[in-house]
């Protein structure tokens, strides 16, 4: 609501306002129609952001998010679907499962007509984790040579070359109704057409991982020549059989960021059991520079020989109650050993500790200690965020590991001033 509350402040702003097309352009659909056809009017000839997601009510002191249906959606989209020739952006959520609600959405971006066409878009995110439409939908008569962003969560689309061959951003989770080398196959159908991605984000929804009842051919090695970010993101207690086939089948030669993410509820964290596999199709990684672990992916057995194998790594992140004591001493006679079997002279950047409850500044003291068969340690910066049991007292002790060490105390667990906490704060 931007645009009204810059209106309202004089005549001089309501003036200045009102003859600013650029600032009337997002479209944030919800029951009031009439004040969104006035900004559309508004917008002139610029371009447009539409967003359609359920709107917090407010009723009497309660917020409620209301349930969108197939017939409210239809009717919020009549009043822009005449203009997806002007449209920038397209952001649809769903939270609440109702039926149809793909079909009602899009039925207009899924006429084969010239007037489907969006020549002007440039970022694309439809977000339904609940849907049940396995229905495949070909959007804007695939025609939309901006696009360069994509953002998707339980749809099914065709992937044709002329819509989505110049992605620079994918963010995929798999709509689920495929498994096994069935969904890896179709993944990787995916990535030969956007081959030029510079990030992807990766993840398969946990339903009962099985596997697929048909094996279809899985396609040659793609090779992501421009990636820069793969992140890769388990939703449930076990690696999906997907992920190691697309693995084996993926060349990321440029690639300098790998994530390795668990929404995964760990109280009583486990490792992944299928890491072994993954351990053993993990495409080489010779530039790789930040590497983000995090709780089922934590196995030494996975971890500690990938180390071995990334002459360039500058920022290791380890974060889960799985980073204890006998873990980073571990990690350091690793590092010391990786000078060693990759004959690299640069050390660790920075080592990030994050959210491990279950380690204290003398686990941190213990492993690190200096020992004379080590020269200055491996390890540039530890930077440690969010562990309870180290606080900003720990400072002192851990400073005489001969780097530099820098603590964010756990939230919730002290009050610490601004010009206290500043001297602790890192430059990223």
């Amino acid at each position: 609501m931007f645009p009204l509350v810059v209106s309202h402040v004089c005549r001089a702003w309501r003036t200045l306002a009102l003859h600013t097309p650029a600032l009337w352009r997002r479209v944030t659909l919800d029951g009031r129609l009439q004040m969104w056809q006035q900004r559309i009017l508004r917008a002139k000839a610029c371009t447009l952001d539409i967003q359609l997601t359920p709107q917090p009510q407010d009723f009497g002191g309660i917020t409620v998010m209301p349930i969108l249906d197939a017939y409210t959606v239809m009717n919020y989209m009549s009043i822009i679907t005449p203009l997806i020739y002007r449209w920038k952006s397209l952001d649809i959520r769903f939270d609440a499962y109702s039926s149809d609600l793909w079909n009602a959405t899009l039925s207009a971006c899924r006429v084969q007509t010239p007037a489907a066409h969006a020549p002007f878009m440039r970022e694309l995110t439809l977000i339904y984790p609940g849907n049940d439409d396995t229905r495949e939908y070909a959007l804007f008569n695939n025609y939309a040579p901006r696009l360069r962003r994509v953002t998707l969560c339980g749809i099914r689309l065709t992937w044709s070359r002329s819509l989505f061959q110049d992605l620079a951003y994918l963010d995929y989770t798999h709509h689920g109704f495929t498994r096994g080398q069935e969904a890896a196959a179709e993944v990787l159908s995916m990535l030969r057409v956007s081959s030029r991605l510079y990030e992807l984000r990766l993840s398969f929804p946990w339903r009962g991982d099985s596997h697929s009842v048909s094996s279809p051919t899985v396609p040659l090695t793609v090779v992501l020549a421009r990636l820069i970010t793969l992140v890769l993101t388990v939703e449930g207690p076990e690696i999906p059989n997907a992920f190691p086939t697309v693995l084996a089948h993926v060349s990321c030669p440029a690639l300098r960021t790998l994530r390795l993410y668990s929404t995964y509820p760990f109280h009583r964290p486990s490792l992944f059991p299928r890491l072994r596999h993954v351990s053993r199709v993990l495409p080489p990684l010779p530039v790789l520079e930040v590497l983000h672990v995090e709780h089922g992916w934590l196995d030494p057995r996975f971890i500690f020989p990938l180390l071995l194998s990334l002459p360039r790594l500058r920022h290791l992140t380890l974060k889960g109650v799985r980073v204890t004591g006998a873990f980073l001493l571990g990690l350091a006679e690793n590092l010391s050993a990786r000078r060693t079997h990759l004959n690299v002279t640069s050390r660790l950047k920075v080592l990030e500790i994050v959210g491990c409850d279950m380690l204290g500044a003398e686990d941190i003291a213990h492993a690190f200690r200096l020992k004379p068969r080590w020269s200055r340690h491996d390890i540039e910066t530890i930077l440690i965020r969010d562990c309870p049991g180290i606080g900003l007292t720990a400072v002192g002790k851990l400073g005489l590991l001969g780097m530099d060490v820098r603590i964010w105390p756990a939230v919730g667990r002290g009050i610490v001033g601004d010009q206290e906490l500043a001297k602790f704060r890192t430059p990223h």
